[in-house]
């Protein structure tokens, strides 16, 4: 009985210790993109940050969203994506962003690329602070 005991016990040990150490290398479970696009590392993250407490236009209904309605209307993590365009008007690369809407903090930040970066696009997205070098 003793040794029955003794292995469920250490079992146990062994599953609480995986599920801490698989907790703890997942962080807070923020995931976030970081991509070079023709010599410019772009950090999705930072802006990600760049947007939070603003408004934002809400896809569904097309409706300008303040901080406060998009908590309120929104999932705990809502999903918002910024266009990058160029002074053209021409759209560079999209970033979506894991917005917590209660905290307006960024959950998670990746980068969508469209189609290849141009010279002229690197340079505004360096002008712009978009970027910095790889």
């Amino acid at each position: 009985m003793r040794r029955i005991f003794l292995v469920l016990m250490l079992s146990m040990s062994m599953a609480i210790v995986a599920c801490a150490s698989n907790s703890a290398s997942s962080g807070s479970g923020s995931s976030n993109d970081v991509k070079v696009l023709n010599g410019c590392k772009v950090d999705a993250a930072r802006i990600c940050n760049s947007i939070r407490g603003q408004s934002v236009d809400e896809s569904n209904t097309g409706l300008q969203a303040d901080p406060t309605r998009l908590e309120q209307n929104s999932a705990r993590t809502a999903n918002i994506v910024v266009p990058v365009k160029n002074p053209k008007g021409d759209e560079i690369f999209e970033v979506e962003c894991g917005m917590n809407t209660q905290q307006q903090s960024v959950s998670w930040a990746s980068i969508k690329t469209g189609p290849p970066v141009t010279d002229d696009d690197a340079n505004y997205l360096r002008g712009a602070g978009y970027c910095s070098e790889p």
